[in-house]
């Protein structure tokens, strides 16, 4: 859609295309149709230990598709309310092409909306809406030998990799680290099954309440041929932040390290809001808010329950982007502040200093 025609859309219909504006008459005759995105059906929900679920869908026909690696965004409508959420998908093209299904393996947040009610409310037969596949973070082509480092739940797009060489019967040269505080890991009964499939597959369980979390020793013994491999890491922000220092200290390049955070990055509890007032111009309200903790724009605005659009709360997707007309904010991402003029920020990685103005 051009430019020109968003903004026709905008000002006739006060949505951002004629197809959303549409959408609830065409959806009198086809219940199932969306203006963006594509209709998944559950067909199980299955519990993987006490905090993570994964959701087994068959998307429509018509959806794209996916390389290992990759997530997408789940759209669910909760009390009339749309919501959107990033997760990576946990299971293999190959497993896709011969069955129809993907997983979303999933763990719930401590107080999150979402996470909670997928767990306790999708049953067999819902309707979900899915976005096309995206993401980087994806399975090379190339032979070279490879070490994966992932932590809790992290473990997803890894077992996405392990599972398509496994599909595709291949002989690469993979080391699978794997860091958990769980009883048991993730898709434990997998990992014996997936190293007799690849000949080139080693798995590492380490139950971080017995061994502790990877430091420089470790990770030498375990893989003491870690120069010779690219490494791939998702977990948490502070096992990707070690890992990648402690990769960079035993040689590794820096362009043969690759990450992908799972789980927001950590606010700096030094990054402390102003008291202040933040002005939602679009909603016509204000929201007046307390110093102390880091608190983001995204939060502040779901407290005044405007519901913003926003994806992943990482800073990745870009879904909470938002025009700031004036005012300063941080980005807790960068640590950078920003001028007082309008520009674009991100909500959910944003925190205010003093009196905000957003275009919301």
């Amino acid at each position: 859609m051009t430019k020109s025609t968003h903004w026709f859309a905008r000002s006739l219909t006060n949505q951002s295309s004629f197809k959303t504006w549409l959408e609830p008459v065409i959806q009198q005759f086809r219940p199932n149709w969306q203006a963006t995105g594509y209709p998944a059906s559950v067909i199980d929900n299955r519990l993987e230990s006490d905090l993570v679920f994964s959701l087994v869908l068959r998307p429509a026909r018509s959806w794209p598709g996916f390389k290992a690696g990759q997530h997408i965004q789940l759209q669910v409508e909760i009390n009339g309310t749309r919501y959107q959420r990033t997760f990576s998908l946990s299971t293999a093209p190959e497993y896709r092409k011969q069955t129809g299904l993907v997983e979303l393996t999933i763990r719930q947040q401590t107080g999150g909306l979402v996470t909670g009610w997928l767990a306790e409310h999708l049953n067999k037969g819902d309707q979900v809406i899915l976005s096309a596949a995206a993401g980087d973070f994806t399975l090379p082509s190339t032979p070279y030998p490879m070490l994966l480092i992932a932590g809790g739940s992290g473990i997803t797009p890894f077992r996405s990799f392990i599972q398509q060489l496994a599909c595709q019967k291949s002989q690469r040269d993979i080391h699978l680290i794997y860091y958990n505080q769980a009883t048991a890991p993730l898709f434990a009964e997998e990992w014996p099954l997936m190293a007799a499939a690849l000949p080139g597959l080693k798995v590492n369980l380490i139950d971080t309440a017995e061994k502790g979390m990877i430091n420089r020793k470790q990770l030498s013994e375990l893989c003491p041929d870690v120069t010779d491999r690219t490494a791939w890491l998702c977990g948490p922000y502070g096992l990707i932040n070690t890992s990648r220092d402690l990769l960079l200290e035993l040689g590794v390049e820096d362009s043969d390290i690759h990450h992908e955070l799972f789980g927001p990055k950590p606010l700096d509890p030094t990054m402390k809001s102003q008291s202040g007032t933040v002005h939602f111009n679009q909603a016509g309200m204000s929201l007046d808010y307390q110093g102390g903790a880091p608190t983001t724009l995204l939060e502040l605005a779901e407290h005044a329950q405007l519901n913003p659009v926003s994806g992943c709360r990482m800073g990745v997707c870009h879904q909470c982007k938002c025009r700031k007309s004036q005012g300063l904010v941080i980005n807790t991402l960068t640590g950078q502040q920003s001028d007082t003029g309008a520009e674009d920020i991100q909500l959910c990685v944003s925190i205010p200093i003093g009196e905000v103005s957003l275009e919301l």
